[in-house]
């Protein structure tokens, strides 16, 4: 499909602006990539990043804006979409803009639940986080340290990264296994990434002058006592969203902001518990950050709130069973919960119930998924 070239183009100042100002989503910063395209509401008062798919269009998150223009932000891409006969899927929409989505006839359908820490209030301290305390003394008995990254790595560490990254690839997915998109980055992205959140730390707008500097992208690469890189980890930035006093009606500075975990790679040979603690030691220095919060990412399909429908229930299942998602699913949940996160809803929306068919291709197909006529996801 080929994109109207006055929207499939290099992110503006003013959209970049409004993720600084507004991206409190988790994935907001993924929706200046290259692939997307972007539709900028009138006057600026919001912006929503999508992609275009077999006439769908994906929007990664919710619309980026302030609160009070959401609504008709909203209905301004729906009546732009209309007109282009596309169909609509906001891909992980919040639970508090399902209203907003139900006023505008929309429906929403949960499609798991996010995994969100509050580094100001985490503490390894009591039984529940028994087994992460003891994996993280193991990996350092084994003399594992991390250096850490802000920004674009230096060459030759991304080619360690490469390297390291290429195995994993194989060892998860075959020979011919390529990396998934969209809401999550792909290593050969990494340095476009890190020069687009540099790009967004570097603007002087006057709702972020509450921040005393914004969140770059970091890497995290854990290496052995002999020297090799074992594993790494990367994180996003969250840019939290503005405050206001509503009696007063000023900015009262900026909420939310942090870190989203985006990839993680290990060797097969990585000591044990070096990713516990690499998730350890970022929660740690985010908090010395002052961050307020870092995501492990979204588990589709969780349910540990209960909401799910014995339908969607069911939906769950024949799609897990069909693309053989379930023991991969179940070990990525495990995993995250080991920190006892707060788990959070999140919702594909859709404008009927007889277009999800269409739009969980499309969605399959934005993510670049790969593996068994569509590819196997490449989890931890």
């Amino acid at each position: 499909m080929l994109y109207p070239k006055e929207q499939l183009a290099p992110a503006r100042p003013i959209e970049a602006e409004l993720i600084r100002s507004y991206g409190s989503h988790t994935l907001a910063f993924f929706g200046l990539a290259p692939q997307n395209m972007h539709f900028l509401a009138l006057d600026g008062a919001g912006l929503v990043n999508y992609r275009l798919t077999s006439k769908v269009a994906v929007v990664l998150g919710d619309p980026v804006c302030a609160p009070q223009a959401r609504e008709q932000v909203t209905r301004s891409f729906l009546a732009f979409c209309a007109r282009h006969r596309w169909r609509v899927a906001f891909y992980q929409a919040y639970p508090e803009h399902v209203v907003t989505y139900r006023a505008l006839n929309l429906r929403a359908f949960k499609m798991g639940e996010e995994a969100i820490l509050h580094p100001q209030t985490f503490t390894l301290n009591g039984s529940a986080l028994a087994n992460v305390r003891t994996s993280c003394r193991r990996a350092e008995r084994e003399g594992v340290t991390i250096q850490w990254y802000e920004g674009v790595p230096p060459t030759e560490v991304m080619l360690q990264l490469e390297h390291l990254s290429s195995i994993w690839l194989e060892r998860k997915a075959g020979k011919h296994a390529s990396e998934t998109g969209f809401s999550m980055s792909r290593l050969d992205e990494l340095n476009e990434a890190a020069q687009r959140a540099d790009m967004i730390a570097r603007l002087s707008t006057p709702s972020n002058t509450f921040l005393r500097a914004a969140p770059r992208l970091v890497t995290a690469v854990a290496i052995t006592r002999s020297g090799e890189v074992c594993a790494f980890v990367t994180f996003t930035p969250i840019y939290g969203s503005v405050a206001h006093e509503v009696t007063a009606g000023k900015q009262s500075g900026v909420h939310g902001w942090g870190w989203t975990l985006d990839l993680m790679r290990r060797t097969p040979e990585a000591p044990p518990g070096v990713m516990e603690l690499l998730l350890v030691r970022a929660i740690e220095r985010f908090r010395a950050c002052g961050a307020h919060t870092l995501s492990l990412g979204m588990v589709a399909w969780a349910d540990t709130r209960q909401e799910m429908t014995s339908l969607q229930r069911q939906l769950a299942s024949l799609i897990t069973d069909r693309l053989h998602l379930l023991e991969s699913r179940h070990t990525l949940f495990n995993f995250k919960q080991k920190f006892r996160p707060c788990w959070q809803s999140r919702y594909i929306v859709a404008s009927t119930t007889l277009a999800l068919p269409k739009i969980a291709l499309a969605v399959l197909r934005v993510r670049n998924y790969s593996g068994g006529g569509l590819a196997r996801p490449l989890l931890l």
